[in-house]
């Protein structure tokens, strides 16, 4: 699978295992050392922000792989029920192959109910601008910008700031 995964036509295909195996970090740890001057805003934002933006991301890559297996099998299922229709069509007394098909057709109906039910789309969608809005805070914070520009309170802002973010992204309501 490593070999197709450099072909461009693969490179979004799903996987078993979405989700990365080390912690994410925006800026890796050999860069943070050569600006001493920003160490307790980095130790503050290890803190208060990323274990929330890791968890959103990893939620939302974990949404979008779900979303994606479910169009896989629609597109290969679909391919499927049309390959045997034209089977059907070729050897009229092949009966058996019509309700194949047609078992094919119901178990992608039920595909399509399941994807729907669960909202992976949706959910992804959601996480993902959390998660995005959390990298942004973490940059903010650190150019002392917006929120973070009055150097008392600047902790209690990220903290309530995150909070506010990590709220919206964890509870998706249909119909938002």
């Amino acid at each position: 699978m490593t070999l197709l995964r450099r072909l461009p036509l693969f490179r979004r295909f799903p996987t078993f295992h979405p989700l990365p195996h080390e912690a994410q970090q925006f800026i890796p740890p050999g860069e943070m050392s050569k600006y001493p001057g920003f160490s307790k805003d980095f130790e503050t934002l290890e803190r208060e922000l990323m274990p929330y933006f890791r968890e959103l991301d990893n939620e939302a890559n974990s949404a979008q792989n779900w979303y994606r297996w479910i169009y896989v099998i629609l597109i290969f299922g679909g391919a499927i029920v049309t390959i045997l229709a034209i089977v059907q069509l070729a050897f009229v007394d092949a009966v058996g192959i019509g309700v194949v098909g047609g078992l094919v057709a119901a178990l992608l109906a039920g595909a399509t109910a399941v994807s729907r039910a669960f909202h992976h789309h949706e959910r992804y969608l959601n996480a993902r601008l959390a998660s995005e809005q959390l990298r942004g805070e973490y940059f903010l914070f650190l150019g002392h910008l917006k929120h973070y520009a009055n150097g008392q309170d600047r902790v209690q802002q990220l903290m309530r700031r995150v909070a506010e973010i990590k709220i919206r992204g964890e509870h998706y309501e249909p119909g938002e």
